[in-house]
């Protein structure tokens, strides 16, 4: 998850907004010329350039260049540029163009909570009293399926709430012609579990040039899509893996790595929107973006918004699903709508997070493990469906999501040994781990009903999901937890 990197929540320069449908701003609202820009968010020197159409006016770079700044790209099709070198009276001049609907500054992004792990006034585990979880788990944990091989497969009652296990007893582990692309901290392609599964040549690294990434990777010796952090390699492993260790809930899946994040997990709104539109211009079937900002004031960051709107339209067009995951500061946005987070973006599929209540131990059993995570950020406006994410709590307790490492990865997460340090395994929790499984459930779906149908695949997702909580749409759930067994019964 992701959050503002310490920067106020500046105004955007001089937002002449249309009447775009893929926003989520009023029409015709233009923010007054007295605010201040920030300037530590704009200190990369980039600002983000909306388009009223899907292609740069025809004069465009001359524009730029007579107000004294440079294209970095222009996403023809997807409405959207990336500018250097503008002074903040040259950026708002140029939003004051005809066909530029506004300029709005890049900004820099973090996460917005760490991992989670081992908190001390959590459930112990020796306090679980387990309900009927053995019994409904026994058909799970009695897979003969070549995933339920994985050594630590016990471990996953993630895997097993959302009945993964049901599409491998079929024989559906996926195809290699569905492509999933993974916006995030790269992928660690020499990682048992997904040895073989990533696609090197499609897959690249956006991370500024600036950036020491590129200087450890050539050290190491490995691409610079090598993760470097571990958080892109857990989520990965949850879509698609070997079942080496860990099994994910499909096995032939493509993965394509669209590194955007750095190994402290940070990056830039423009590189996020450039990641998007490189996936959806390279055949992505589903994009997935384990990033949710602490929000953007939808009053004082119409640019920005509009900005992911365009590239999430943009992707959808292009007939890719897209996966995000809600959010771990257990915001209500149903009453805080003014505040803005990616998986609100046109198109989205927004996934909440749950887990369970307490656990005899690290391979269970488990009780009720559907109670909505206390740090999922939740309403009906905003979730679409839930997923298992896992619970706080100590250290092998069961109660988190048992994750794949990076063998170049620095997270440590109660580990004596931090990834690529001698740790195979972490445990975390957060909707990054229950957006996973669903963007395998999509691949899963897309290899069945066929590529180029984001709204079907969605359809079918929200329509087979477990309606818990509250009958009908649920704050938690939104249309419901997903499950597996209930999307392949219905394609049948």
């Amino acid at each position: 998850m992701l959050r503002l990197a310490g920067y106020t929540l500046a105004a955007a320069v001089a937002l002449a907004l249309g009447g775009c449908q893929d926003t989520g701003a009023p029409p015709n609202v233009r923010p007054s010329m007295s605010s201040v820009l920030d300037a530590s968010a704009a200190e990369n020197g980039k600002y983000i350039v909306v388009f009223t159409g899907d292609d740069a006016p025809d004069d465009f770079e001359a524009r730029v260049v007579a107000r004294g700044g440079t294209i970095d790209e222009i996403m023809t099709g997807a409405g959207l540029a990336i500018i250097s070198g503008l002074s903040e009276a040259g950026a708002a001049d140029l939003a004051s163009t005809d066909g530029v609907r506004g300029v709005s500054v890049d900004r820099i992004v973090g996460p917005d909570s760490p991992e989670e792990v081992g908190v001390p006034d959590a459930v112990e585990a020796a306090s679980a009293t387990p309900d009927a979880s053995a019994d409904a788990f026994a058909e799970c944990h009695g897979s003969t399926s070549r995933p339920a091989h994985a050594k630590y497969y016990l471990r996953q009652w993630n895997l097993c709430a959302i009945r993964a296990y049901a599409a491998w007893n079929a024989g559906l582990l996926g195809s290699p012609d569905v492509s999933v692309f993974l916006l995030d901290t790269g992928i660690d392609y020499l990682q048992p579990d997904l040895a073989g599964l990533v696609d090197l040549s499609r897959s690249i690294s956006l991370v500024p040039a600036s950036s020491d990434e590129y200087a450890l990777a050539e050290a190491k010796g490995v691409l610079p899509i090598m993760d470097f952090h571990s958080h892109a390699t857990a989520v990965a492993s949850l879509i698609v893996s070997n079942a080496d260790s860990l099994a994910g809930v499909t096995q032939r899946t493509t993965l394509v790595s669209v590194k955007v994040l750095d190994r402290r997990r940070t990056g830039t709104i423009s590189v996020f929107l450039r990641g998007i539109v490189y996936a959806a211009d390279h055949g992505a079937d589903v994009i997935h973006f384990s990033f949710a900002f602490e929000g953007f004031d939808k009053r004082d960051s119409t640019g920005q918004v509009a900005a992911f709107n365009k590239a999430t339209a943009y992707a959808h067009r292009k007939g890719a699903v897209m996966v995000i995951a809600g959010g771990n500061l257990a915001v209500d946005m149903d009453h805080n709508r003014d505040n803005w987070r990616v998986c609100n973006a046109t198109h989205a599929i927004c996934v909440s997070a749950t887990g369970p209540t307490a656990a005899v131990g690290v391979n269970g059993p488990w009780t009720d493990v559907d109670s909505p995570a206390a740090y999922t950020n939740y309403g009906r406006s905003a979730i679409d469906v839930a997923g298992p994410g896992g619970t706080v709590g100590p250290l092998n307790s069961g109660l988190a999501v048992t994750l794949n490492c990076s063998l170049s990865g620095r997270v440590t997460m109660g580990n004596t040994a931090a990834c690529g340090k001698g740790a195979r395994r972490w445990e975390s929790t957060g909707t990054s781990f229950a957006a996973a499984v669903t963007s395998g459930l999509a691949a899963l779906l897309v290899s069945r009903m066929g590529h180029g149908r984001p709204d079907q695949i969605r359809e079918m997702i929200e329509k087979s999901a477990d309606d818990l909580g509250q009958p009908g749409t649920d704050p938690y759930y939104g249309n419901g937890r997903i499950d597996v067994a209930r999307a392949i019964e219905a394609l049948r």
